[in-house]
């Protein structure tokens, strides 16, 4: 895709949320009140949930750019630089000089189960200023629901969708637990400008007070998005489109972190929307086997699977599927 001006190729994808410092700390058993837990391992760098699905589409081949705000401090620098240094576009990541980078902690058991304990500082204050109109000229725009918890960065997030469906683009939004809990009513309000949208399973049903996935589905879907994917972990996602339901397999694989598991099934149900793919199934299963892969590996930002991890994930599903899945996403 060539840039309006027939100059240089635009992003493909834009992202808006945050971009935070990630320090992961191994442990061997989770403490209980007033208890120590004391790490095995130790971890450093960048994340955040719409800078892990960047770096995600970036393993994919698909150029996205970030929009973000982190703190003038030396965290700052280190998560820019390696935001960067992944292929994504940080060129609209904005200095904060009133709060610092926001700093992630996560606990991560034996069983690959992650805790996460974080101040979100300066990515907070991300304001509407920000948001460039054209939106770099790409053809998608994805919003993390964080973004929605609070102003300035949630009326960034509402003019971004604005500036979005001005141009014609479509737009996804990742719904995680937190905005469910404290801003239902936002999110749910926010839905109209939205044309896909990732949750897990469980937050589907507690946002829609539907009782099961399919309703809670449809409950989303009739607040405007035509794309609604949950998430369901080892037991599939579930993938509503205008063509009905579908439940894709997932390969199996050990657990090490599940940090960004999430984050990186998006980026596979984005690829599907930028890349052209109408085949429900064949989409759900890719963003299972990104999910998959993101899974199997430590960490989350640079330390999410590159392409040949997650085409070794798709050659985990059936094989109809792999056949189908794996020319479309290997190294070009």
């Amino acid at each position: 895709m060539q840039h309006r001006d027939g100059g240089a190729p635009d992003v493909e994808v834009v992202l808006l949320g945050d971009l935070n410092v990630d320090l992961h700390l191994d442990i061997p058993v989770y403490p209980g009140p007033g208890g120590d837990g004391v790490a095995t391992r130790q971890r450093m760098g960048f994340g955040g949930s719409a800078a892990n699905t960047a770096v995600m589409l970036s393993r994919l081949g698909v150029r996205s750019a970030m929009i973000a705000c982190v703190g003038d401090d030396a965290w700052g620098a280190q998560a820019i630089a390696g935001l960067a240094a992944e292929g994504v576009d940080a060129d609209l990541v904005r200095r904060c000089a009133t709060e610092p980078t926001s700093l992630n902690v996560i606990t991560v058991t034996p069983d690959g189960e992650r805790t996460m304990f974080a101040y979100r500082g300066a990515s907070a204050e991300l304001g509407p200023e920000a948001v460039p109109a054209d939106l770099r000229g790409a053809r998608h725009l994805h919003i993390s629901g964080y973004a929605l918890l609070a102003d300035p960065q949630r009326s960034a997030a509402i003019a971004a969708a604005q500036h979005a469906r001005r141009a014609g683009m479509t737009v996804s939004l990742d719904v995680p637990v937190d905005p469910v809990n404290a801003v239902p009513e936002v999110l749910l309000g926010f839905l109209a400008s939205v044309d896909v949208v990732i949750v897990g399973a469980g937050d589907a049903r507690r946002l829609t007070a539907e009782p099961d996935d399919e309703r809670a589905a449809d409950a989303i879907a009739s607040r405007g998005p035509a794309t609604v994917a949950l998430t369901g972990g080892a037991a599939g996602s579930l993938l509503r489109t205008d063509a009905g339901f579908v439940r894709a397999p997932v390969p199996e694989v050990k657990a090490v972190d599940t940090t960004g598991a999430g984050d990186s099934f998006g980026a596979g149900i984005i690829f599907g929307v930028v890349r052209g793919m109408h085949e429900p199934m064949r989409i759900a299963a890719l963003a299972n086997a990104c999910g998959a892969a993101a899974v199997g590996v430590p960490g989350a930002g640079a330390g999410l699977p590159e392409a040949d991890g997650v085409l070794a994930a798709v050659a985990g599903l059936p094989s109809d599927l792999s056949a189908e899945l794996i020319p479309v996403i290997a190294p070009r």
